[in-house]
């Protein structure tokens, strides 16, 4: 039917949306501004255009004009022609609509409102002026007399954000992240679309939303580096095996942003969140390699006879780590229910950067480790060394005895 909007979506994600900024939609454009024409005009000409960029699923442009309004306005001459006081005009004409109240009425616990009431025939300006209103010498008058009456179209609703006016275009995506579509469309309004003097353009919904994020991640994410380096360091107990481990993690999440760009997503909250699971995953193949590189180290193997033996050792389990964890996201990376634009992002990260940290671990780590535990010394070795010297010089201590 003519003027029926229709938006797909889920009923906990239009409650989420709502509670961030009002509006159920994933994109609220506001427009303020201080007339309501317009702001009907610019919101029909930037819904219409936020309509053909990439993405863009069910585009709701909020009514303002279009309820149907009967403006009355007064003729003071021909009222004080007819001795018709100006208070009595309108008391007739809010008689029409919604009744003067004269009083209140009780029946035990309740109350009502009296009002007196004088509607017209038909709810139109010709049947309302036809309504009488008295005069000074006691005749009555019709309003047509005193009063014009035009029909036509007033704004639907006037809503305001810090006490200023504002129409809002709703905007729901499909198949592209919320970041890019932003982007491209902020760009497109602003060089396409300039918005006079004392009118601006701000973007809402869950855009606002995924910018608190991003300025929550900018902390999380280092910070979360620095916890896995910290727990490597505590498991080792030795600065080299360590450092060695991590340098895996910033392969992995190449890997990562390779996938990203092959699938041609950008960066985003969820890939965000895919970039912090990879990184535990990546460490987990290098810690299982480098513990068993020290433990033929501690053995007494050779380090160049240890990293080769242990990494063809651990070749099973780091694969069978890599093959568990991309097989337990591809449903995700391949997805296209609802939600999807959220899931596909972090599987990409997470798939591409396990496969690609895979290689890197089975080719890079050994030669790291070969660099990086030259001159490695077991610690029973060391303490048993220190024991003999110390067993050595006590005896020269004392020639007399």
């Amino acid at each position: 039917m003519p003027g029926t909007f229709v938006s797909v979506s889920q009923p906990i994600e239009d409650k989420t949306n709502e509670l961030i900024s009002g509006s159920r939609a994933d994109v609220a454009v506001n427009i303020f501004g201080p007339e309501i024409p317009d702001l009907a005009g610019l919101a029909d000409r930037v819904g219409n255009r936020l309509k053909s960029i990439p993405g863009t699923g069910d585009v709701r442009i909020e009514r303002l004009i279009g309820k149907p309004v009967i403006d009355a306005r007064v003729d003071r001459a021909q009222m004080a022609r007819y001795g018709v006081r100006l208070e009595d005009a309108f008391l007739a004409v809010a008689a029409c609509r919604a009744g003067i109240q004269v009083g209140t009425i009780y029946d035990e616990q309740r109350r009502f409102d009296l009002r007196v009431l004088q509607p017209p025939l038909e709810p139109t300006g010709a049947a309302i002026a036809d309504i009488f209103v008295p005069a000074a010498d006691g005749k009555r008058v019709p309003l047509r007399e005193v009063m014009t009456f035009e029909e036509g179209d007033g704004p639907v609703v006037v809503r305001r954000v810090d006490r200023q006016r504002t129409v809002r275009i709703d905007v729901n995506l499909r198949g592209r992240d919320l970041a890019s579509w932003v982007d491209e469309a902020r760009r497109v309004v602003a060089s396409e679309i300039p918005m006079p003097q004392e009118y601006r353009v701000e973007w809402g919904g869950q855009f606002e939303n995924f910018e608190r994020a991003k300025q929550r991640l900018a902390i999380v994410l280092p910070l979360s580096v620095a916890i896995i380096f910290g727990m490597l360091l505590a498991m080792f107990r030795n600065l080299r095996f360590a450092l060695a481990v991590f340098v895996t993690v910033p392969f992995a999440l190449t890997g990562g942003m390779l996938g990203l760009l092959a699938r041609g997503y950008s960066f985003s909250l969820p890939a965000a969140v895919g970039f912090i699971a990879l990184g535990g995953i990546a460490v987990l193949n290098g810690v299982v390699m480098a513990a068993e590189v020290r433990r033929r180290l501690d053995e007494g193997e050779p380090l160049r006879d240890a990293v080769a033996n242990g990494g063809a050792h651990v070749v099973r389990a780091v694969l069978t780590t890599a093959v568990v964890a991309a097989l337990g996201f591809l449903p995700m990376a391949i997805a296209t229910s609802a939600g999807a634009e959220v899931q596909r992002p972090l599987a990409t990260v997470v798939i591409f950067g396990i496969l690609y940290g895979t290689l890197v671990t089975m080719t890079v780590l050994p030669g790291i480790l070969l660099v990086a535990l030259r001159g490695y010394r077991r610690p029973a070795t060391a303490a048993t060394e220190q024991a003999s010297e110390h067993a050595t010089l006590e005896p020269e201590a004392s020639p007399a005895e």
